[in-house]
């Protein structure tokens, strides 16, 4: 029998249903600083509430957080912050994009607004800008939430943005959005109006335009802010992550591939990796009450001191003596129960009892066991 002491991650998301509801919380705009440079953030919630301090992707703003805040701000302090170059912050007049300086201004915002430590929260590029700051400051973050980011990510996917973002700089609102629709088909044509109202800014020609740097759409800042640590360097980051992390994968995301999400978990010393049904590569928006249910249960079980026993019950687990094959077996694969898409690799522990020859899975776990009982 296996102890239970895990290591690693194991993916489980429940098909969370998108449902009919009245939203009526709002943000409040605010700004703080990074040495001489300007920067905008959302601030949702109770002043007393635990922190969560998110940092968006490329080319968009905090306000991609913003169904988030929505669902959450009646139990979370939320800190939606455009990074510089992005939003209504202001671009870096000498072009400093580099990841050194993203974190430079994540401290500066939680000393700037004095938090001892925060909850990190982090999507793509805003993702890895979170790992180097954990990595950095492993005692200022009291969890890291990773969305649709890992060490590696598709090429195929990586094209598809900077084609996106790269297309003509200015055009009439409408023709962004019928752009923005044709690249992101699981949104409404009313949340894509209202999520570029927050991307772009209007010209005096009469026309519109990205808000973010022009340097990033012309490849200089996209390529500095993400070439500084090579693919190794970057496995090294996540595999010495100190905090609970949660890694979210949207189903259909073309940036983090299956392969690599498990294989992110399972290196990550205390991690759980949940797939979202009906999401992409934004999973905050696309599929805003599973992303919501997956952050508010993982963050439970941190603050209730129950994040170990989520993801390994004491209960000895019949696992068979060759565990190695067991682990082969359900690497890469998904099996499906109704309502439930549960996903293992390797260095994953599952929590199974034998039912009519099928494994049944009840709850979250986690890998490598270091103890036998």
């Amino acid at each position: 029998m296996l102890s239970s002491r895990t290591r690693g991650g194991i993916a489980c998301a429940a098909r969370f249903p998108r449902r009919a509801r009245t939203l009526t919380a709002t943000y409040r705009e605010r700004t703080t600083a990074s040495g001489d440079l300007k920067l905008a953030y959302q601030e949702w919630g109770p002043d007393d509430g635990p922190v969560i301090l998110a940092l968006h992707g490329f080319g968009v703003s905090g306000h991609m957080f913003d169904e988030f805040g929505q669902r959450a701000s009646d139990r979370y302090r939320l800190i939606n912050l455009d990074q510089r170059g992005h939003g209504d912050s202001e671009w870096a007049s000498d072009g400093d994009y580099t990841r050194e300086a993203f974190v430079a201004d994540v401290e500066a915002v939680r000393e700037g607004l004095g938090f001892e430590s925060v909850i990190l929260m982090g999507h793509s590029m805003g993702g890895l800008n979170a790992v180097e700051y954990t990595f950095q400051h492993p005692e200022r973050v009291s969890a890291l939430i990773l969305v649709d980011v890992g060490p590696e990510a598709a090429k195929e996917g990586v094209d598809n943005i900077m084609r996106f973002t790269r297309g003509p700089d200015e055009l009439d609102f409408d023709e962004f959005v019928q752009n923005a629709m044709r690249f992101n088909t699981r949104r409404t044509e009313e949340n894509i109006r209202e999520r570029m109202r927050h991307r772009l800014r209007p010209l005096e020609n009469g026309k519109w335009t990205w808000k973010f740097d022009k340097r990033f759409r012309e490849g200089e800042g996209a390529v500095r802010s993400g070439s500084e640590l090579s693919s190794d360097e970057l496995w090294r980051r996540f595999r010495e992550l100190a905090p609970p992390v949660l890694l979210l994968r949207g189903q259909q995301s073309d940036i983090l591939s299956q392969e690599v999400a498990e294989r992110t978990a399972g290196e990550i010393p205390a991690a759980r990796l949940v797939v979202v049904p009906e999401a992409g590569h934004s999973v905050p928006g696309d599929n805003p009450d599973g992303f919501t249910e997956a952050v508010t249960a993982f963050l439970d079980d941190v603050g209730a001191g129950r994040f170990a026993e989520a993801e390994a019950d004491s209960t000895p687990i019949p696992i068979p003596d060759d565990i190695d094959e067991l682990r082969r077996g359900w690497r890469a694969r998904e099996r499906r129960i109704p309502g439930v898409a549960l996903v293992a690799g390797a260095a994953v522990a599952v929590t199974a009892v034998a039912a009519a020859g099928a494994f049944l899975f009840s709850r979250f776990r986690r890998g490598r066991r270091d103890d036998e009982a």
